[in-house]
Order: C-alpha cells, then sequence, then structure tokens
C-alpha cells in the first residue's frame, strides 16, 4: 500500500496539479505479529474518527481491506480502492484446498464489502477485481471504476535505462511472497521439469522460503539451482529483471500483478497463469496458460529459454504493451473517479 500510495501522489504531482493531495497515514508504526495486526485493526477507526475536523473535497481510503474505516470519516464523499478481495473470495470457496481463514476476519470482509457497497466511488485495479466486487458484495457497476495501476516511480526510472545489459541465458525469475495465491510451491515444480540444457538457475525474489518450500526444493532435486533473493528494493530488484530470461508467474489469483507490468517494461518476456487478472495486463505480449497446465508452462519456458528469436518478440511486445500503463492515464483516470464520486455525494443532498 506504500507503493500504491507513493505512485498515486506521484501521479498526481506529474499529471494533475488542480489535485492536492494529503497523505494522513492511520497507522505509522506496523505492529508485528497476530496479535499487533489485531490490535491496529480495531485502532484504525478510532483513528480514523481522529480527523473528523479536517473538511476535504474527497476521503480516499487506499486499502479495500481496510474498507472498514470509511464509516469513522466524515464531511466528504468516500472512494475505496479495491485491490482484490482474496481472503472474502477464500472464505467463500473460490480457492479449494487453500488455508482457512478466521471467523474475525471474515466477519472484517463483511463490513469492507459493505463500506464497498456504500462508497461515492469503488476504484478498481482491474475488471477482474470489479467483477469480484460487484458479484460477491453486490457493488453496483456504475459506481465502479476500473483504474489500472501503473508502473511505479522507483521502477519506471529504471525502465528507462538500459534493458538487456545484465541478461543471462537459462535465468528463470518469479517475484512474490509466499501467499497460496502466489503458487511458489508450482513455480519449483515447473521449474524442475525443464529442459537443464537451458534453464541454468531459478531466481525466487521475496520473503524467506518457509520450511515447506525448501523441503520441496529438496525434494525436487533443485538444491544449488535456486537463488532466494530476500525482499529486494528497486534496485536490486530491476537487477533482477534484466538478469533473467522470463519472468515465470502461474498464480492462483491475482488483482492486478505489479511485477507482470514491471517485467513487461524492463523487456523480459512474461509467462502467466489465466486466473485473476494477468491476461488483462498481459494482453497479447505474453504467454497465458490454464494454471492447471504445467507441462503447457514447462513447454513455454523452454521455448523461450531456447529460442531467441521467441524471446525477443516477446521482449518487443511486453514493451509496447507497458506502454499502456502510463502515469499520465492512471492520473487522468483517477481524477475522473474523484470527480465522480463527488458529484455522485452532490446528488444524493449528503
Amino acid at each position: 500500500m506504500r507503493a500504491y500510495a507513493d505512485t498515486l501522489m506521484a501521479a498526481f504531482a506529474d499529471h494533475a496539479p488542480d489535485v492536492v493531495p494529503e497523505l494522513i497515514e492511520l497507522n505509522p508504526s506496523p505492529m508485528n505479529g497476530v496479535w499487533g495486526q489485531r490490535i491496529q485493526t480495531v485502532l484504525m477507526p478510532s483513528r480514523a474518527w481522529l480527523q473528523r475536523n479536517r473538511k476535504p473535497d474527497l476521503w480516499h481510503v487506499l486499502d479495500g481491506s481496510r474498507a472498514y474505516i470509511a464509516r469513522a470519516l466524515a464531511q466528504a464523499p468516500v472512494a475505496i480502492t479495491a485491490h482484490d478481495i482474496i481472503p472474502w473470495l477464500q472464505a467463500n470457496g473460490r480457492f479449494p484446498g487453500s488455508p482457512p481463514i478466521g471467523r474475525a476476519a471474515a466477519r472484517l470482509w463483511r463490513r469492507n464489502g459493505r463500506e464497498m457497497r456504500r462508497a461515492a466511488r469503488l476504484i478498481c485495479v482491474s475488471e477482474c477485481t470489479a467483477r469480484d466486487a460487484s458479484q460477491e458484495f453486490g457493488c453496483e457497476r456504475e459506481n465502479l471504476q476500473v483504474v489500472p495501476n501503473p508502473l511505479r516511480p522507483g521502477m519506471a526510472t529504471r525502465a528507462r535505462e538500459a534493458m538487456a545489459r545484465e541478461r543471462h541465458s537459462g535465468v528463470v525469475l518469479h517475484v512474490g511472497n509466499n501467499g497460496f495465491y502466489k503458487n511458489r510451491e508450482g513455480v519449483l515444480r515447473i521449474y524442475a521439469r525443464l529442459d537443464g540444457n537451458h534453464a541454468q538457475r531459478l531466481l525466487m525474489a521475496g520473503p524467506a522460503p518457509t520450511e515447506e518450500l525448501l523441503r520441496l526444493v529438496h525434494a525436487l532435486g533443485l538444491a544449488g539451482r535456486v537463488e532466494w533473493h530476500g525482499d529486494p528494493d528497486d534496485d536490486a530488484l530491476a537487477s533482477l529483471y534484466r538478469r533473467a530470461s522470463v519472468l515465470l508467474f502461474p498464480s492462483i489469483y491475482e488483482g492486478f500483478g505489479w511485477p507482470v507490468l514491471e517485467a513487461m517494461a524492463l523487456g523480459l518476456p512474461v509467462i502467466v497463469s489465466d486466473r485473476g487478472s494477468l491476461a488483462e495486463v498481459v494482453g497479447n505480449a505474453g504467454a497465458c496458460l490454464p494454471l492447471n497446465d504445467e507441462a503447457g508452462f514447462v513447454s513455454a519456458v523452454n521455448r523461450i529459454l531456447g529460442s531467441p528469436e521467441t524471446a525477443i518478440d516477446l521482449s518487443k511486445r511486453g514493451l509496447a504493451r507497458a506502454g499502456e500503463f502510463g502515469a499520465a492515464i492512471f492520473a487522468r483516470r483517477m481524477h475522473e473517479a474523484y470527480s465522480a464520486a463527488i458529484a455522485t455525494h452532490q446528488g444524493t443532498g449528503t
């Protein structure tokens, strides 16, 4: 959410100077651990209530998982950004075999859904998220606005630098956390089946691996062939995008999929699953395969690793596709969403 906030503020500064945003952090010092997170959840509405003396033209709740604070805000209409509603989908059986969520989390997401439905404008980062919000929470489509994410400012700067100066052959990259929906296990399984003459190394960028992932590495005979890059900063992440030969991204679900956009912007071919929003982001610039078709993923990765012509073609298409997600377009669409929220609020006489 910090990245989203920074991206929004930079886009307005560069492309919509008539919007004067002020970022208010209701959780400036995050607590660690389950109980720390629960305490923060309980405190957030009261922290929002303390802002009631402000009189903005619009409140914008940047994180849909915190939509429940909207009831504590006053004096202006509220817009909410929904990035995804994964926990709610998880609680309602969308992802068979996924870890269960607790009753408290389910109740919280029921409240989030109610506030998304009441918002003057619900801003969704993809058509996929908009469909989910409409179907699951009853949000009216005319009150939804899809505003896809642009490149984050730091990555946009690095994308303008030389693309392939560090590109190595036979390097497969995945960027993601340990959440079930990122499918890190699937990445390892697919990589283990690749042609060893071409697939030299797998780079896994994100949090430290779980014990289960480390056991799977050994069970698949991948010891010594997998590099774990713990939560890289933008410089390190851009270097990984430039170093790799292909981004392998077989997610079970994505509300948007920022790493895919970043990879394309840095000239890296991408192979993704057909779940969630990924087909929207990739368009015709990369391979988009059924999640359960691991043999298809293996074939697609082998084709890119073994054919420089294929890799060059996908790199060019990815660069062109990434150019469609510019900060200027993002700022204009967000400006439209704000204007619509204010007009809706005024039209109701509230």
